[in-house]
């Protein structure tokens, strides 16, 4: 094995130690299970990364958004702009 110096925040840190602690490992065995099973993955791209990310978070917001007008799809220029009788007299 070969010895390797990180830096981490002190709060990563800290989870891991308690991590390890909790499993009744080391620090380091900890640091090379996760390291071990990050590389086991398939790489992925920068560009995939970040559409997953996005996708992740937007249907968080769905989730979390409250639900709209039941008639929305319907009647999306009238909920949008007002009522059509309104639209024409402007």
């Amino acid at each position: 094995m070969n010895r390797t110096t990180i830096v981490l925040p002190q709060d990563i840190k800290a989870a891991a130690l308690k991590r390890a602690q909790a499993r009744g490992v080391s620090f380091g065995a900890l640091v090379r299970e996760a390291l071990d099973k990050l590389l086991q993955e398939p790489a992925e791209n920068a560009a995939q990364r970040s559409r997953r990310q996005a996708v992740a978070a937007l249907l968080q917001f769905g989730q979390q958004a409250p639900a709209g007008p039941a008639d929305l799809s319907a009647r999306l220029d009238d909920h949008l702009y007002g009522p059509a009788k309104a639209r024409r007299a402007s």
